[in-house]
């Protein structure tokens, strides 16, 4: 047998040990959104991968899995992106080249609802200088180009940055579908935590891991098959194609389709379309409101057992302090306190309370 570590040992492990960590988190910290999302995907995809594994060797069911992955989204979605790269440079210069800033401030020169506005306002004794206003757009529309330019000349490293991390991902889901169970008794063994409460924490993990991706996916169908089907009634170009972008940006919350439909009452706007532009408007707040900020985390939330608004709340905060991830991170970190919450009430809560005040002395049995 061991001898019994001494104290000096015990700090100097412990010393050791923390500080290896820290060491393989900094190795690990560039692929965190990867490993963490490999995870998140093996923990849902691992009852698929084993009746897999029931007719196929185990390296070949996982691969079957990241193969119909990387067909089924990664190859649509960069195909997506390679497209809108290849098209937003030239509909930036067509627009230069027809001076397309004059063409609006003629627009809005001999805009009838722009001096009726002027007329209603002048009646409250309110005279605003329609030049400046005009000038104002024009210096933000340029200001909008140039931003919109700069974007799309760095949208090639932005693919070749998505390529490697759609590989390191796929790399990692392989992995971890073979090893995850090995893997998770590992990570188990490794908590100090009773096996009661690390098997809780588990079982809370899987559902809402499925709500968020389930629910992220319908609302993304659901938005890319309305915003297709706003595109033919309106008599737009392309509406497969922008359904199919629309469909991939509504996994972006609060802008999410506002990137294509914004945009598009814009151009509305700018050939004089009026109402067409105005319907544009109304039907990106319909698909923000009730699918984005409805939808889904109601679905999310009744799937997860977790209150609707906290759900919104969870993803617009994980969103500002993660980027994308937080439709990910910030829900999981609601269920994950809920349900520690959920333990201290009920296991640890009654040990503190039973513990005697500092400096009094224990009670004799």
């Amino acid at each position: 047998m061991s001898p019994v570590p001494t104290p000096l040992h015990r700090r100097t492990f412990t010393i050791a040990f923390l500080g290896s960590l820290c060491m393989l988190g900094l190795v690990l910290w560039p692929f965190w959104n990867q490993i963490f999302l490999a995870f998140f995907l093996a923990s849902i995809l691992h009852p698929f991968y084993l009746r897999l594994t029931t007719r196929v060797r185990p390296w070949l069911a996982s691969g079957l899995i990241c193969t119909l992955i990387a067909l089924g989204v990664f190859a649509p979605l960069f195909s997506i992106i390679t497209a809108i790269a290849a098209e937003i440079p030239p509909v930036i210069q067509l627009a230069i080249k027809n001076d397309l800033l004059a063409v609006l401030q003629q627009q809005l020169q001999d805009s009838p609802l722009l001096s009726r506005i002027g007329a209603l306002l002048a009646e409250f004794g309110i005279n605003p200088d329609l030049a400046d206003l005009q000038g104002l757009i024009s210096r933000s529309l340029s200001a909008l180009g140039l931003f919109a330019y700069r974007q799309a000349s760095a949208l090639a490293a932005d693919v070749l940055r998505f390529v490697f991390q759609s590989g390191i991902l796929i790399m990692t889901l392989f992995v971890l579908l073979i090893e995850f169970r090995r893997l998770g008794a590992f990570l188990l063994d490794l908590s100090p935590l009773p096996d009661e409460h690390n098997q809780h924490l588990v079982d809370r993990f899987s559902p809402i891991a499925g709500a968020i991706l389930v629910g992220n996916t319908l609302s993304g169908l659901l938005q890319g098959v309305l915003g297709g089907t706003f595109f033919v009634v309106m008599g737009l170009i392309s509406p497969v194609l922008w359904g199919v972008v629309m469909g991939v940006l509504a996994f972006l919350p609060i802008l999410g389709v506002g990137l294509v439909l914004l945009p598009t009452a814009l151009i509305l706007l700018i050939k004089g379309q009026i109402w067409q532009a105005a319907v544009t408007c109304v039907f990106y707040l319909f698909l923000t409101v009730f699918i984005e900020y409805g939808f889904k985390p109601r679905f999310v939330g009744s799937q997860a057992e977790l209150p609707p608004l906290l759900v919104l709340l969870s993803i617009l905060g994980g969103l500002s302090l993660f980027g994308i991830m937080g439709i990910v991170y910030g829900p999981l970190a609601v269920s994950a306190f809920l349900t520690l919450a959920d333990m201290y009430f009920r296991d640890y809560r009654p040990c503190f309370e039973r513990r005697p005040p500092p400096g009094d002395p224990p009670r004799a049995a």
